[in-house]
């Protein structure tokens, strides 16, 4: 038997890469948590979902690791002061979480708690969002930019509540809504704070490259601009507009994409200083990358730069142009809401069942009489038989070849349901045989490369996909994924993983592996009567808010976990999931007027004796426990 070590799981997942120093394995073969980065201190992650379900919390369970956040927010700002010292940069440096990224409550309250000492502020896009943001700077000395469309409600509000004490900046996206500023400003006689967001030439890269350039969204074009400055000149404002802001997209996976915009960026922040605008404030937008699959590339699903990387770039190219230009170096806001909150949750659930149970029948009693089989199957058996290292290119071909002719023979008539379920249990068998040969090859023919496909099992997973990870359906984001235990032991299926939503696109089919992406997931065989756990990690960016209800799947039970130098961990908080009624009355079904119903028609049934009156309260109780329940699966 081939010997395994954690070693060899850290290979397969890629964990030592993608985990940051977060994530390991310990020597009982289960993933860990850090609270920092290679931290001696260590949550064991499944000893803590056993702890979970003994205080009946149900997978699947969001886990969010407030000191992961913490320190988060730490390297960032950590990676900004070294590079404004290495370049003796002569203003500082702020970051701004954009709460687009993650709006819950709790997770922005850690957040300006966390970043209190960094002076973190708060980016928003909608009226809701600033409501929510106003009730955090209440009482606290906590700056907000407001980006987005606005329309006369939005802008006065901003603008009464800069009068009575909160510090909030107007970003300007189109000129009309800088007259509709400028007209509310001379109505109620309240200087607006002013930012103006500019459309760049540079582009990012992947999936948010078209948030950039000079067709994005958002933003003034360099004519616009100048039209802009002019108004404000007219109106005696060009003093009061303080930041200027551009975004080329989230997610930017080269570095010198963003040097470019950079250099853009600066440049116009310098022309405009020497027109005369009171720039204070560069906010050079999200796009700080993470990398999710480990492999530090420029696939979509990296990046090819670290933190330290991408602050040293922007100090030194925004200081070397307004060095250039002679004017004043400006303070350096950035909007990092991924770089912040992947890392920090991970969502955990069981393994309900896989497709492929011990249940099948096993026809080796069957094939002992070759004689008596079809030549379709007896074919199969002989190549099953003497496949060895010397024919296998040809036997796998040969084995396609007599599974799509017994489906034939089968849709013909000349072969019958047994004979058929041979072929299909014999070229499951050499399929088995022939990956046995193939793990010790070097190199692997080019036609057998993906030869491991077929062999994928379905494993079932107790979570929504739409819920809880959609970009993975949505955009084919990578996300890793593995098993919390049994990691000194070798993975021996090759699987994908299925929700319990009634959709067939609630599978994911793409993983992070050693070498990149994949289109499996090792995973172990699942033994009667075990709780097999994996886990989905770095979700904690757009996951949480962008979940859809599908099959009326809601919320997750959630827990905030800190570490705890005593008792190893210590629960913060816990959220629970949503019961099904709650999920019912998002499209607007009340669960007392469905129990009323219910019963009314119930109680007519009882009278003409079609049921009886016992039979009717069971159902009426099985119902309201079910209404009262978490919407994901029990026992």
């Amino acid at each position: 038997m081939e010997r395994w070590s954690i070693k060899n799981s850290g290979k397969v997942y890629n964990i030592d890469n993608w985990g940051n120093g977060f994530f390991s394995i310990n020597r009982k073969g289960h993933v860990c948590v850090h609270p920092s980065p290679n931290s001696k201190y260590a949550i064991d992650l499944r000893t803590l979902v056993e702890d979970l379900i003994k205080r009946k919390i149900k997978p699947p369970i969001l886990l969010r690791f407030m000191d992961v956040l913490q320190g988060r927010i730490a390297a960032i700002n950590r990676a900004f002061k070294n590079a404004i010292d290495e370049y003796d940069y002569p203003a500082g440096y702020q970051t701004f979480f954009p709460i687009k990224v993650n709006q819950q409550r709790q997770v922005v309250e850690a957040i300006t708690e966390f970043g209190k000492k960094h002076k973190i502020g708060l980016e928003v896009g909608s009226k809701p969002e600033l409501v929510a943001a106003i009730s955090f700077a209440t009482g606290k000395d906590l700056q907000i930019i407001c980006n987005g469309y606005k329309d006369n409600d939005f802008i006065e509000t901003i603008l009464y509540a800069n009068k009575i004490g909160y510090d909030i900046t107007i970003v300007v996206e189109k000129l009309f809504e800088l007259e509709k500023v400028i007209a509310l400003s001379k109505k109620t006689g309240i200087v607006p704070k002013l930012g103006i967001r500019v459309k760049l030439s540079a582009k990012g890269t992947g999936k948010w490259a078209t948030s950039g350039g000079s067709d994005a969204k958002f933003g003034l074009k360099i004519s616009e601009l100048l039209a802009a400055i002019e108004m404000l000149r007219e109106n005696n404002l060009l003093d009061h507009v303080q930041l200027l802001h551009f975004h080329i997209g989230s997610q930017i996976t080269k570095i010198d994409k963003i040097k470019n915009a950079l250099i853009e960026g600066s440049r116009i922040y310098a022309e405009m200083h020497k027109m005369g605008v009171g720039l204070e404030y560069l906010d050079i937008g999200g796009g700080l990358g993470v990398d999710y699959d480990g492999s530090k590339s420029s696939y979509f699903s990296s990046v090819n730069y670290s933190i330290e990387e991408y602050a040293n770039d922007v100090v030194y190219q925004v200081k070397n142009v307004c060095v250039e230009a002679g004017v004043p170096c400006p303070k350096i806001i950035s909007e990092s809401g991924r770089a912040i909150v992947a890392h920090y949750s991970v969502l955990i659930t069981n393994i309900l069942n896989t497709n492929t149970q011990n249940a099948l029948p096993d026809y080796d009693d069957v094939l002992e009489e070759a004689e008596k089989l079809s030549p379709t199957v007896r074919k199969l058996h002989d190549i099953y038989e003497s496949l060895d290292r010397h024919s296998l290119r040809e036997d796998y071909h040969d084995t396609l070849q007599l599974v799509q002719e017994a489906d034939s023979l089968f849709n013909l008539g000349y072969l019958n349901l047994h004979d058929r379920a041979l072929a299909e249990w014999l070229c499951n068998k050499i399929f088995i045989r022939i990956n046995g040969i193939v793990e010790r090859m070097q190199p692997v023919p080019e036609e057998l490369q993906n030869f491991q496909l077929n062999l994928r099992q379905t494993y079932f997973a107790n979570f929504s996909l739409f819920q809880s990870v959609p970009d993975s359906w949505a955009i084919d984001q990578l996300f890793p994924i593995m098993p919390l235990q049994r990691l000194a032991q070798k993975p021996d299926v090759m699987a994908t993983i299925a929700d319990i939503t009634c959709d067939s696109d609630g599978e994911v089919s793409s993983f992070v592996g050693e070498k990149g992406k994949t289109k499996f997931l090792p995973l172990h065989k699942v033994q009667s009567g075990e709780d097999y756990f994996i886990g989905f990690f770095m979700i904690g960016a757009y996951q949480e808010i962008l979940g859809d209800m599908h099959n009326l799947f809601g919320d997750t039970n959630a827990v905030h976990i800190t570490f705890n130098k005593k008792t190893n961990y210590k629960i913060d908080a816990v959220i629970h999931g949503d019961a099904t009624w709650e999920s019912l009355k998002y499209v607007q079904y009340k669960g007392p007027e469905i129990l009323k119903n219910v019963r009314d028609a119930l109680e007519k049934r009882v009278a003409t004796r079609k049921v009886s009156f016992e039979e009717t309260s069971h159902f009426i109780e099985l119902l309201d426990k079910m209404l009262l329940s978490y919407t994901y699966l029990g026992e």
